[in-house]
């Protein structure tokens, strides 16, 4: 009877997720349906007033647009679903074309509106509408200076997908002076800290003048919370190589916080300069183990600073009874041209740690061979015909 009771229930549990599986697909499918609708709504109500203004364009007049479709579209809008057909819809259009482009000027008091009204919204919609205003890259097109408060108001919110995308959009509307403004309200917020990568990966999505923006936030570095800083000095070095002055003055001053120093020395690993050189050497070749990490990184940045005085401390960071160190130490020993056959007859095998790094590194080459080899296509005999 058990046994029965336990088959009939497994049977009732299969056909409960069988009937969820397809109510589901219906809702989905639905769903699918209801977008559509909405779409066609909007290209049918868009695309009037786009042909009306590619109409009067013809006679170098911008025809404005009619006020009860400015009123339609802040009530539509004003929900998401609509929102999100609205987001499809733009996809399709042509970015370039004037009619669209005078079109998406007009209706800049519609997102003035919007940005008020998403911010009283929970936060996914609030975080959705910036990602909206970030996705489309409306900047081209918008110039109120009202819409960027409105964002950066955004980044008060407690939610870290609100706070990073309404970032992005200050981003995508490449004003130095508002988003400098950002960064300054990110490093105020006690409670929340956004990660100084997630921050870093939001400043590269800037779409204006890399070196305003750079010139800008330098300037005003002192007064970001730390991570911001760390962040700022990460995006200096995946943008430009024309900060060695203020990146060295960093590297040098011992008040700094190490963070900071270790971004400038990435700096240097990837814009190799001579006047920090000494400074790398001696942080590679410091054997107090409280500062190994000075060592480790500055061995990774030496990869690019050619000399054989760079090669004979590399040799001797080999030493050192830090894994991160050898390891760092053995891969610029490489980008060096030094094989690490040649590295087995310098040190000898008289250091434990030395030859377990390169035992280490000769076994991790000979599976990356080995996969590489699996991974490349089967070489395909010539067939000659005899003559």
């Amino acid at each position: 009877m058990g046994a029965e009771v336990l088959l009939y229930g497994y049977g009732l549990v299969c056909i409960s997720m069988l009937v969820f599986n397809l109510l589901y697909s219906l809702h989905l499918r639905a769903g699918q349906r209801r977008m559509m609708r909405r779409m066609a709504v909007l290209r049918r109500r868009v695309e009037a007033q786009l042909r009306g203004i590619q109409n009067d364009l013809t006679g170098q007049n911008a025809q404005s647009i009619q006020v009860k479709h400015l009123t339609w579209l802040r009530r539509r809008l004003s929900r998401v679903s609509y929102l999100l057909a609205f987001d499809r819809f733009l996809d399709e259009q042509d970015g370039q074309d004037r009619a669209f482009q005078t079109y998406i000027r007009q209706i800049q008091p519609v997102f003035l509106y919007l940005a008020t009204v998403y911010w009283k919204r929970e936060d996914t919609q609030a975080a959705y509408f910036c990602h909206f205003l970030a996705r489309h890259r409306l900047q081209r097109h918008m110039e109120m200076d009202q819409i960027q408060q409105a964002v950066l108001s955004y980044l008060k919110k407690d939610s870290l997908y609100c706070k990073v995308n309404a970032l992005k959009a200050l981003c995508s509307f490449a004003n130095p002076e508002i988003l400098t403004q950002s960064l300054l309200e990110l490093g105020r917020e006690a409670n929340v800290q956004l990660h100084p990568k997630v921050v870093t990966e939001a400043l590269l999505t800037y779409t204006g003048d890399a070196e305003a923006l750079i010139r800008r936030i330098l300037g005003q570095l002192d007064h970001f919370s730390l991570q911001i800083q760390r962040a700022v000095l990460d995006y200096i070095r995946f943008r430009s190589g024309a900060y060695g002055q203020p990146m060295a003055e960093i590297l040098r001053d011992p008040g700094r916080d190490k963070e900071l120093r270790f971004a400038a020395i990435r700096y240097f690993g990837r814009y190799p300069d001579p006047s920090v050189e000494e400074i790398l050497l001696r942080f590679v070749t410091d054997k107090d183990p409280l500062r190994w990490e000075y060592a480790a990184i500055s061995a990774s940045a030496l990869a690019r600073y050619p000399g054989q005085e760079v090669v004979d401390a590399l040799i001797q960071a080999m030493y050192s009874p830090n894994w991160y160190i050898r390891y760092n130490a053995s891969s610029s020993l490489e980008a060096h041209g030094l094989s690490y056959e040649a590295l087995f007859q310098i040190l000898s095998g008289e250091d434990r740690y030395a030859r377990e790094m390169l035992n280490y590194r000769l076994e991790t080459r000979r599976l990356e061979e080995r996969a590489a080899a699996a991974q490349a296509p089967p070489r395909q005999e010539r067939v000659g015909a005899a003559v």
